[in-house]
């Protein structure tokens, strides 16, 4: 764990809460309505039916432990009355005693199985955390691709303008003036399709927050400048592999618990009463044969139902440890990605399309190639708003399978 904390220290908590990158009185206002990340994500995971649903599972595991921890047979109580040639009455208490362990067994398996629940929630809780981060990256990359478009839409309706202008004045001929008509077509079907994206987005992010909002909380920025790659990763603290181990043991305790069964628990009794005039005193004891059921059956089946859950923990570490490491590659990947675009592709965009709206008004560029070379500035700055997103996204996914959302949140607080 030390090396996921040096790590996450590292956080870039640069307007993740809210949308620093903006100035001004505007950005003020916008401040003060926008939740801050983590608020939110505690108000959504607050009454969220996946986690009540977690907690009702882990409450019932700990009952059913606790109820497997107590004794298994209660003492039995018999009253007898005979009329005969004398009246005899008679009260008897009798006790079935644990001699196999059954107790002990059923113990065991009340503790894996809390275990378990407890792995279960520990999952469920990450996934939902993890669903609600990704749904947030979604709807922000839909959100930013949808300004692009409206910038798109505007130049090209400015270019539009200006193109009728140059061709009634005899300046441009018939057909540049159709290409600019088209391009403003093109990038009302580009808004078009950017909007009903964002609505898609905007959908599952209220289906799993169960809010509905006009303002989200933002992530800014990247997640993590630097990533400290640890030399060896201790897998086993991980939810999945903590779950499967559980089921391990629940199986293996079943065992236990089958050769328990195997195994007959005397009852001794004792009884006082009556005949007649006279007093009677009587003991008993009994114990089962296990002669037409052995119950060795059951203790084949726990002993196979034990080997398919070992498999199944061997498989489950297996993917466990491979999403883990590529999870991991991709957000590396993604990261120098992303810095290679800040350090190399960011800044040229802006001064791109001043240039071209220059060397246009100078006409020393026609219509076609303007429009070219504008909606090419556009496709790289879409492409760059989607780099950000899968950025965001790689982020989560590796936060989710280290199973340590929950401590990134803690540093953005």
């Amino acid at each position: 764990m030390k090396y996921m904390r040096h790590a996450l220290l590292g956080v870039a908590v640069i307007g993740i809460c809210t949308g620093m990158v903006q100035s001004g009185p505007a950005a003020w206002a916008d401040s003060q309505k926008r939740p801050i990340l983590h608020e939110f994500i505690e108000q959504v995971s607050a009454d969220h039916p996946a986690l009540k649903a977690a907690e009702a599972a882990l409450a019932a595991a700990r009952a059913r432990a606790k109820g497997q921890s107590r004794p298994i047979y209660n003492p039995e109580i018999e009253v007898g009355y005979e009329d005969g040639a004398e009246v005899t009455k008679e009260i008897g208490l009798s006790q079935t005693f644990d001699w196999s362990g059954k107790r002990k067994a059923r113990t065991l398996v009340g503790r894996a199985g809390i275990d378990a629940a407890e792995a279960s929630y520990a999952i469920a809780k990450k996934a939902l955390l993890s669903d609600i981060l990704e749904a947030l990256s979604e709807y922000q990359t839909a959100s930013s691709l949808l300004d692009v478009a409206e910038r798109r839409e505007d130049l090209s309706r400015q270019f539009l303008d200006l193109a009728a202008r140059r061709h009634k004045a005899g300046e441009m001929p018939q057909a540049e003036l159709l290409t600019a008509r088209l391009a403003l077509a093109e990038a009302r079907a580009a808004k078009n399709e950017a909007m009903l994206v964002l609505s898609s987005a905007e959908e599952r992010l209220a289906a799993i927050s169960g809010q509905d909002r006009d303002v989200w909380p933002r992530l800014t920025g990247a997640p993590l400048h630097t990533v400290i790659v640890p030399e060896t990763t201790d897998y086993e603290r991980l939810p999945e592999l903590r779950l499967a181990q559980a089921q391990s043991e629940i199986a293996r305790a079943r065992i236990r618990v089958a050769k328990s069964e195997r195994m007959p628990d005397p009852t001794v009794g004792v009884r006082v009463g009556e005949e007649g005039s006279s007093s009677l005193v009587g003991l008993s004891a009994s114990i089962p044969i296990p002669i037409r059921n052995s119950y060795r059956d059951q203790v084949d089946a726990a002993g196979s139902d034990f080997l398919e859950v070992q498999q199944n923990y061997y498989a489950e570490n297996r993917r466990v440890r491979a999403r883990y490491d590529a999870s991991l590659k991709r957000y590396l990947a993604a990261s120098q990605a992303w810095s290679l675009w800040q350090d190399q592709g960011a800044e040229p965009l802006k001064e791109q399309r001043l240039l071209l709206g220059k060397l246009l008004d100078a006409r020393q560029i026609g219509a076609i190639d303007y429009l070219i070379q504008l909606n090419q500035t556009f496709a790289t700055e879409e492409a760059s708003v989607e780099l950000n997103g899968r950025l965001w996204n790689a982020w989560f996914d590796w936060q989710d399978a280290g199973a340590t959302v929950e401590e990134w949140l803690e540093t953005i607080q």
